[in-house]
Parts: structure tokens; sequence; C-alpha cells
């Protein structure tokens, strides 16, 4: 797609199909499939709120982060969900953000589990800072909003009814990290240590599995940090594969075939450790769903050559969402027995 297409908004030359992505909202749906089959297969009963809270938290950072990597861009060197993004950025900051936000945490608040918004709390920092250092594109801002946002933790951790010497104690872990991050300008080169595609991949599966950790808080079995992990390799191989097709450039194409293929040989690695019992059978249906995800992610790499961009995105995420999507239409029976 041209660039430096001129129409202010989707159009009635965007097609249809578009529509989903340039909104931001294949994100929230690929969360909310995986948050609903992680519940499925873990035989969890979910609560009112949980679902919509994440799609919804999912789709404010999306906002957020398309808004603030818009920002100051010439419209000429935008994609067409970039573009998107810089043409509203006004009406997204000062009316739907607030606004899908006020709405999350009267959800927050008020309709989900008291135990459930102290774990979610525990993302918000991570989250971010992700925002900050990697959608921010000025180091002089990114600096900035990097202190205010320390200042403001800061401030936050000292009001909590904790002890003393636990506030003194976690603030100056922060400061000090802060000082550290700043003074060997790390977050001017983030990239070059810790890949964007990882970081994302990494927090997306965070949220997909909260639901399933609050539950098992306490438990000393590894099925909490392999869901995790499992879920970490197919969103990190969906973004790599989805940034090369997107940048076209030979290094970026070789990172994300690397990637591909080694989620793929862990995914079997995890399915061989099933029945040498190193690994739960529980876990069994969760690893073939991945192992299907990462698959069809190989699948619709190899045919990237067929493919625009926009539809590449369109089709590595259908990839994603499929296997979620299987898990819940079938039988209870049918994952139970699996286990």
């Amino acid at each position: 797609m041209p660039a430096a297409s001129t129409h202010p908004s989707p159009s009635p030359r965007t097609p249809a199909w578009l529509w989903p992505h340039t909104l931001s909202l294949e994100a929230p749906l690929v969360a909310m499939l995986w948050l609903a089959a992680l519940a499925r297969m873990d035989d969890l009963a979910l609560m009112p709120g949980v679902l919509p809270g994440l799609g919804l938290a999912v789709w404010l950072i999306y906002l957020a982060d398309r808004v603030l990597d818009a920002w100051g861009v010439p419209e000429a060197a935008l994609s067409m969900r970039h573009l998107f993004y810089r043409r509203f950025r006004w009406p997204l900051v000062l009316g739907v953000i607030p606004t899908g936000t006020a709405y999350l945490l009267w959800l927050a608040l008020w309709v989900v589990p008291s135990g459930l918004l102290a774990h979610s709390l525990t993302q918000v920092l991570p989250i971010a800072l992700y925002l900050v250092l990697y959608s921010v594109t000025s180091i002089r801002v990114r600096r900035w909003l990097l202190q205010a946002g320390i200042l403001l933790l800061l401030f936050f951790i000292n009001a909590l009814p904790i002890p003393l010497s636990v506030r003194v104690t976690i603030s100056l872990l922060i400061a000090t990290g802060t000082l550290i991050l700043i003074s060997l300008r790390w977050h001017e080169n983030l990239e070059n240590y810790f890949r964007k595609e990882l970081a994302a991949g990494l927090l997306f599966a965070f949220g997909c599995t909260t639901w399933t950790r609050f539950h098992t808080l306490g438990s000393e079995g590894p099925e909490n940090w392999v869901q995790l992990i499992l879920l970490g390799l197919l969103f990190i191989s969906n973004l790599a594969t989805i940034n090369a097709r997107e940048a076209n450039s030979e290094e970026n194409r070789r990172r994300a075939q690397s990637t591909l293929r080694g989620s793929i040989a862990l995914c079997l690695v995890a399915l061989l450790a099933i029945p040498l019992d190193y690994l739960p059978a529980t876990l069994l249906p969760l690893s073939l769903a991945i192992g299907a995800g990462l698959i069809a992610t190989e699948i619709v790499w190899q045919n990237r050559h067929r493919l625009s961009p926009e539809a590449f995105r369109v089709w590595a995420d259908i990839a994603v969402a499929a296997p979620a999507l299987v898990v819940l239409l079938l039988p209870a029976h049918s994952t139970a027995c699996c286990q």
C-alpha cells in the first residue's frame, strides 16, 4: 500500500477486511480468544468483566502505541494504519483513550475480583516502560517521559500502606535502575539489546495468562511458566514475521525465519517432554495448539511474496487466533481426553 496515500481515514477505497487492522481490533480479539482458550483447557470459569477487561486493556495499549509511533513522523513515511492514527490523534488522545480508560477502571474496581486487580497491576510498569522506550521516537521526549514516569511511580509507591523499609528498598531499586538506564544511554539504543517484538510478545503472553496465574498463585509446578513461554513463542514469531514482511530487508527476514524455526523447535521439545514426564500431561492441548499456530505461521511466511504487507498481517493474525478458536469450538471432553 503506498505510504503517501492522501485519504484522511479508512475511506471507501480501504477494503472492508482491513478495517479491523486499521482500528487495531485484531490484537484484542486474539488476546480474548487465547484467554478463553486457556480457561477452557485449565477448566477455569471466566468471571464477568475478565474478557472485556483484557480486550479493552489490549486495545488501549495498541491505540497508545500507534499514536506514539505516528507522532511527529511525516505523513509520507507512514503506513495506512499509522496514517490513520496521525490524522485522528487528538480525538483518540482526548476522547477515545480517556473514555476507554475510565470504563476499564470501573471494571477493575467494581466488577473483577480485587485479587485479580492487584495481580494485574504488576503489569502496569512494564507496559508503561514499553510504550516510552519503544513507541516514542524522540530521544529527548523519551528521556523526559521516563524521568517523569519514574517520579510518579515513586510517589505512588511511597503512598502505599506498606512498611517504610519496603517502600525505601523498592524506591532505591527503581531509582538506581533508572539512573543506570539513563546514564549508560541504554534507552537510546534499546533495539540493539532487546527487540521490540520480543518485548511485545512476552507482555502479550503475560496478559493472556493473567487469569490462569491468578488461579494458581503459590503453585510450585512449571505449568504457568511453560504456558507463558509457549504463548510467548507464538506471539513473538507472529510479530517478528510481520515486522520482517513490512521492513522487507534481508537482515529482518533472516531474524524472523530463525525466530520462527527456533520457536517450532522449542515447541517440539515441549511436546517430547510430556510423554517423558518432564512436563505434566495437562500441557499437551496447549502445546498442540501452539504447534499448530506456529506451523500455520510458517505456511503464511513461505507465501509472503504472494501477499501485500497488509494481507500478510491479516493472515498472520488468523494463524495465531485460529488454534484458540478451535479449542473453544471443540467439545469439552475433547480437550479433557488429551490431558
